[in-house]
């Protein structure tokens, strides 16, 4: 009995370690589905930022300049490497391409431990943004030229390129110094035989005195590239500039008769040409003075600019290279200033309302041509005080004064006015003028305190005043004066 007893406990003990065998393959189960959700969400994520913030693919456009590191002493390019540049393929963010420039690479050309002779060098970019791939470099390699730099003495040689004026000579130049020295790649400077200067005379009829820059170049006058003028790699010139014997350069002097009209001045005098080469013997020459004078140009009673081809008076013995210059004698009026007194003329004053003002009249300072001042009648210069738009209550007005054209405006005084706009008071007897439509009334101009009444709108600036409202411009006898509030 107890042996049979014992028999379900040991069937029973391996219980435990058949159940546990799920656990564990249910545990590496978890662990794939996690790993297999982390790259899901990198990829997602991977997405989102690559739309946010994709990645270009394009050229760049600026052009990124070539350092020349590493260069040997003693030797120098053949060419101009100073020049040459890349341009780059790049692929990067677009917030990157937003903030591109060219500092944020270098191209740089490595010429360490490389002698005289032809050598094809790759272009090595570095970038700044990390971000910022370069896919490929236009023209990866440059074929370099070095040469040993050498140095020698060559002459100064001046190009004189134009000539003086008629009449005269240019002698040789005088140069300083008349060597100098060129640098540069051997095969380069063997090509340099001097140093030229070009001048210009132009026209010149005295001393020329030139400090210009020297270029080295070959036995045909062609430059040579890569050669360097020691400094200051300038030459200082003088040309002696001489007349010719028995010639003689003078002014011409325009002589003048008779006044202009009264209110008229003389503003200018000149002739065409300014001077004369004359020729004949070199005493006579000797005795005329630096200019030759004209045969009179008539001025009585000019109002404008008189023009005339005039002779010359010249010398017994003498000749002129012309017989005749066209002379012009400028005349331009006087020009002056007054002051006159303007009544105040309203326009735009509103229906149904009145203007105060302590002012009747203000200053105006007129300038301009004095025969068209003294002109002048008492209407061709008003004053109007613009009320288009105000409402009541107490203004500040610029007069505007309208005159003829040809005068000019100085000032006004006062610059300002003060006008009260009210109601109209139909027991007011005074008014200022206004400038008026069919539908307007003027009354009468008073001297102190006045008031405008309007029955209609007012005329636009610049017409004509009507004879009836410059007559009404005299004040009137027994003014009532509206008081002011």
């Amino acid at each position: 009995m107890e042996s049979v007893d014992l028999q379900p406990e040991s069937e029973v003990s391996p219980a435990p370690i058949a159940r546990s065998r799920p656990t564990v393959q249910m545990n590496l189960s978890d662990l794939g589905t996690l790993l297999l959700s982390l790259v899901l969400a990198l990829v997602i994520w991977l997405i989102a930022v690559n739309q946010e913030n994709p990645l270009i693919k394009e050229q760049f456009t600026e052009a990124i300049p070539v350092t020349i590191v590493g260069l040997g002493e003693g030797l120098q390019p053949v060419q101009d490497l100073s020049k040459e540049s890349v341009t780059l393929e790049l692929r990067a963010p677009r917030t990157s391409w937003e903030s591109m420039k060219s500092d944020d690479f270098r191209a740089v050309l490595d010429l360490t431990g490389m002698g005289p002779g032809e050598h094809d060098v790759a272009v090595r970019v570095t970038r700044r943004d990390p971000q910022v791939s370069v896919l490929t470099v236009q023209r990866p390699e440059l074929t370099v030229i070095l040469d040993r730099l050498v140095e020698k003495e060559v002459p100064v040689q001046v190009e004189i390129m134009d000539g003086t004026a008629y009449g005269y000579d240019w002698q040789a130049p005088i140069i300083t110094p008349v060597t100098v020295t060129v640098s540069g790649p051997e095969s380069q400077v063997q090509q340099v035989t001097k140093a030229r200067a070009e001048i210009f005379l132009r026209s010149a009829k005295s001393q020329v005195e030139r400090t210009q820059t020297l270029v080295a170049v070959d036995g045909q006058n062609r430059p040579i590239d890569g050669v360097t003028v020691a400094p200051p790699g300038r030459v200082q010139v003088v040309v002696p500039v001489e007349q010719w014997p028995g010639r003689k350069e003078v002014a011409v002097r325009v002589k003048l008769s008779g006044p202009p009209a009264d209110g008229y001045r003389l503003s200018a005098v000149r002739s065409e040409p300014s001077t004369v080469v004359l020729q004949g013997d070199p005493d006579a020459l000797s005795q005329v003075p630096g200019y030759i004078e004209t045969e009179p140009l008539d001025l009585s009673d000019a109002t404008a600019d008189v023009r005339k081809r005039v002779a010359l008076l010249l010398p017994q013995g003498v000749t002129a290279d012309m017989d005749f210059v066209m002379a012009t004698a400028g005349v331009s009026p006087i020009e002056g200033g007054i002051t006159v007194s303007e009544p105040l003329i309203v326009r735009g004053l509103g229906a149904g309302l009145s203007a105060d003002t302590a002012l009747a009249e203000v200053d105006v300072i007129l300038s301009g041509p004095m025969p068209l001042l003294e002109s002048l009648n008492e209407d061709d210069v008003f004053t109007i005080l613009d009320l288009t738009g105000l409402v009541q209550g107490t203004h500040s007005v610029e007069p505007t004064p309208l005159y003829p054209e040809g005068i000019r405006i100085e000032g006004v005084i006062p610059e300002t006015v003060e006008v009260v706009i009210k109601t109209q008071d139909p027991e007011a007897n005074g008014s200022l003028p206004m400038l008026p439509d069919v539908k307007a009334t003027v009354t009468s101009v008073l001297t102190g305190t006045s008031t405008i009444t309007a029955t209609g709108s007012a005329v636009g600036a610049g017409e004509t005043i009507p004879p009836t409202v410059v007559a009404s411009l005299t004040p009137s006898p027994t003014p009532t004066a509206t008081p002011r509030p």
